[in-house]
């Protein structure tokens, strides 16, 4: 995972973070450094899960409270997880979850460290806050049934690990969420929908909205760009360019002159210099 080997200047950032937000129901000094660095990284490993995968893996979470339980512990927290990628020049949460109330149990193991014993979230629909009636103590329910009340807090943790992902590779770029950023849309500018559902299904690797993501493939980052020319009045030329960040290289380009309705490719072309 891209982020493990930012752990130990992240857990130093993320401490100061809460211990300036006073984020924790829990203060941080009883909290053990192992038990925080054990939830860390268990919610880093639930990024590679379901998730669409970005370039930085990142969370939050606010340990509400620790329950011993003879050889295991019950952590009870609000926690967020989130992927983040290159998207027209920002970087941006591209996968993820919201605040969600969860339960960590931790098994010690037999030199003392902690391991992960289970890990509990809520129902969906309707059984939601029944679940989280049934499994999170009284005094912490309230907390849990409200817990997108400080998902603003979860996700200045998150930004910390995007943050430190660009100063590693030298690279600087807003940092936001999907909603922070706009993602223009061919059908906005006179593209049909017919034709721009079938333009995305032929061509699923670029960015369904007007603009590009970063991918790193094989250790080349490449650039995926979608772009749509026309007057408004539904003719015109949707263009799929992959290149290379580095060199501006095409490695693909696929080229549709789309009338109203319909659309025809004009011959794709081959590797060469990205014609900016």
């Amino acid at each position: 995972m891209t982020t493990r080997k930012f752990l130990p200047l992240l857990a130093a950032l993320l401490a100061l973070c809460l211990a300036a937000a006073g984020c924790g129901a829990v203060p941080a000094a009883s909290i053990p450094d192992d038990l925080e660095s054990t939830v860390t990284q268990i919610l880093l490993d639930q990024t590679s899960s379901g998730y669409l995968e970005g370039e930085c893996a990142a969370e939050g979470h606010i340990i509400l409270d620790t329950v011993p339980e003879g050889d295991q512990t019950q952590v009870y927290l609000l926690a967020s997880v989130g992927q983040y990628g290159f998207c027209s020049g920002h970087f941006e949460k591209i996968s993820g979850s919201g605040a969600i109330p969860t339960r960590i149990t931790l098994a010690q193991d037999e030199n003392g460290g902690y391991t992960l014993a289970g890990y509990w979230v809520p129902e969906d629909g309707s059984y939601y806050a029944d679940s989280i009636k049934e499994t999170f103590p009284a005094g912490l329910q309230d907390q849990a049934l409200n817990s997108d009340s400080r998902y603003n807090e979860l996700a200045a943790q998150e930004q910390v690990y995007a943050q430190a992902y660009l100063d590693s590779i030298g690279r600087e770029a807003p940092i936001g969420e999907y909603g922070d950023f706009d993602h223009p849309l061919a059908t906005d500018q006179g593209m049909s929908v017919e034709v721009s559902n079938d333009l995305l299904a032929a061509r699923w690797d670029f960015p369904y909205f007007l603009g590009n993501v970063e991918q790193v493939e094989d250790g080349v980052r490449y650039v995926y760009e979608t772009a749509w020319d026309s007057d408004g009045s539904g003719t015109g030329t949707a263009t799929f360019t992959k290149y290379e960040y580095d060199t501006n290289n095409v490695v693909q380009k696929y080229i549709y002159q789309v009338e109203g309705d319909t659309y025809r490719e004009v011959q794709p072309q081959g590797p060469g210099p990205n014609p900016e």
